[in-house]
């Protein structure tokens, strides 16, 4: 009964750090990572199918849940509490190879490890660290160095000579600079996190679980860090592209959003942009309006495939000419003159504008 209680105190926002400051180690040892199994070896068969069906660790997830939307330092104090996020990923994993995949408990832990994989860059000093190293070999760009020559060019960079674990890591074979057994919260970020959360694109029919495994993808493949690279790399590994691909066609809005920004972000990686001008342009522009998409889309949700369409079609000739071939380009010049086949529901009433 004190879970259900916790569970339902944190949906305050008025109370919700102070939760974090006063119970979240408690909740995490106590509850999340006995429940969990992580750290156990003796755990076996039958204590997983238990875990699956505890209304204490549903419950609790559930007050986690609701504790990582409180803002970045509750983001910063989650991320560091000593084997949360090993639980909790341990707790994906589990349900993935148990085909456990639409459960409350799944989807909490789904949709707290989105919220904790939010900015990662910017608000987890190991990871901006780590992060840095080799990002301008990644991009492609040279950083202001010690080892420069002045010249009427100005400075002029010294060639060094680059080792292959210096290269950019494309999916295939190690990853430069990680470990193969990363711990807390390490694991958020590192591209071995992407299978789990594919599987639960690919097999889940609960739409709070394919929003947030498709927001945990759409969060760590944002920006131009290099684990950001990596994860995207990894997802065309996994063979995942045409897995979100696949959801565009949901008949949910806030589904379809999360995914439309996951491919935006994926397609600045130069190969995944190629495929997925190649394979899903239609699919893209059928859900702008006037499209054949099962339901009409939210404003935001269309802000969203706009976005992943400008990225998909930018420097890339063969993209553009994909999307004018779909019939894009005379659906957005419809959306800019405000003529596109839009509808509104609500109070069981429908009407256009």
């Amino acid at each position: 009964m004190a879970w259900r209680v916790l569970w339902n105190l944190s949906s305050c926002d008025a109370v919700k750090m102070t939760i974090i400051r006063d119970a979240l180690s408690t909740l995490t040892n106590t509850v999340i990572v006995p429940h969990s199994g992580w750290n156990n070896s003796s755990f076996d068969d039958d204590h997983k199918i238990k875990f699956q069906t505890s209304l204490v660790l549903r419950n609790t997830t559930g007050c986690l849940r609701n504790l990582s939307s409180a803002g970045e330092e509750a983001r910063k104090q989650m991320r560091s509490c000593e084997g949360l996020v090993d639980s909790l990923l341990y707790v994906i994993h589990t349900c993935v190879n148990t085909s456990d995949y639409d459960s409350k408990t799944v989807e909490n832990c789904v949709c707290t490890l989105r919220n904790l994989s939010y900015r990662l860059e910017l608000e987890v000093p190991q990871a901006r660290l780590l992060g840095l190293s080799e990002l301008d070999d990644l991009l492609g760009k040279e950083s202001p160095s010690k080892d420069s020559e002045p010249s009427c060019w100005g400075k002029k960079k010294k060639k060094k000579k680059r080792t292959p674990q210096e290269d950019q890591w494309d999916g295939v074979g190690p990853i430069p600079g990680l470990s193969k057994s990363p711990k807390g919260v390490e694991m958020l970020w590192h591209p071995s996190v992407v299978k789990p959360y594919l599987t639960l694109l690919a097999e889940s029919s609960n739409p709070a679980t394919l929003e947030g495994s498709a927001g945990s993808l759409q969060n760590l493949s944002a920006g131009n860090w290099k684990f950001a690279a990596y994860i995207r790399a990894a997802v065309r590994k996994e063979k995942g592209l045409p897995i979100l691909v696949e959801l565009l066609r949901m008949d949910n809005d806030r589904v379809v959003s999360s995914v439309a920004t996951a491919l935006r972000n994926m397609a600045l990686d130069v190969r995944n942009k190629e495929l997925i001008g190649k394979y899903a342009m239609r699919d893209l522009v059928n859900r702008l309006p006037g499209g054949t998409g099962p339901s009409v889309l939210s404003d935001e949700t269309m802000a969203a495939i706009c976005c992943a369409l400008h990225e998909v079609t930018s420097k890339n000739m063969e993209n553009a000419k994909a999307l004018a071939d779909s019939g894009g380009i005379e659906k957005l010049v419809n959306i800019t003159k405000g003529r596109g086949d839009r509808q509104v529901q609500g109070d069981g009433a429908q009407g256009s504008y």
